[in-house]
């Protein structure tokens, strides 16, 4: 898949909006949530590998593009930060 400059992608971003979508997020609405999250700046490229199997598996098609729930965004979020809160509490008492 391509890389698209930002500007496109903002420009995907506005228009996504306009779509009547309820409790439903484009692609780039999901990227969008990833990156505003409070802890974005703790991703390593693993966890986004670790999101982007996550939910690609949980991306459905529908005859104007792809759409996920936005509560499956938030749960993959959830669970790649579960799990490095294990792994350093893991490091720390060994």
């Amino acid at each position: 898949m391509p890389d698209l400059p930002k500007a496109d992608l903002f420009k995907l971003l506005n228009l996504s909006a306009n779509l009547p979508l309820d409790g439903e997020l484009t692609p780039v609405m999901a990227l969008n949530m990833i990156r505003n999250h409070e802890r974005c700046n703790e991703l390593t490229d693993a966890d986004f590998k670790a999101l982007i199997a996550d939910l690609e598996t949980k991306t459905r098609c529908y005859g104007f593009g792809a759409v996920l729930e936005e509560f499956e965004v938030r749960d993959a979020l959830s669970s790649v930060f579960a799990i490095k809160l294990e792994s350093y509490a893991r490091f720390t008492y060994v």
